[in-house]
């Protein structure tokens, strides 16, 4: 996973990528601010994982932008 410090952030939420032992890649998004309620995707109260495995780290970090639009609220970049 690359350094916390690069990751991109999106409406107050920071993306990370990470491979998987195979070609594919996944995101997770972590909250930054406040705590909120657990949803089906949270892994805490502040990292949710991004459904899906993605073909590139350029697609996983489009979906994770794509999953922030839809389901977040109230953060800024």
């Amino acid at each position: 996973m690359a350094d916390v410090n690069d990751a991109p952030v999106h409406k107050g939420h920071r993306i990370h990528t990470s491979q998987l032992f195979s070609e594919l890649y996944i995101a997770m998004i972590v909250r930054l601010g406040p705590r909120q309620p657990l949803t089906k995707d949270s892994l805490t109260d502040t990292v949710t994982r991004v459904p899906g495995e993605y073909a590139s780290q350029a697609a996983a970090r489009e979906a994770a932008v794509r999953y922030i639009e839809e389901h977040a609220s109230g953060g800024q970049e």
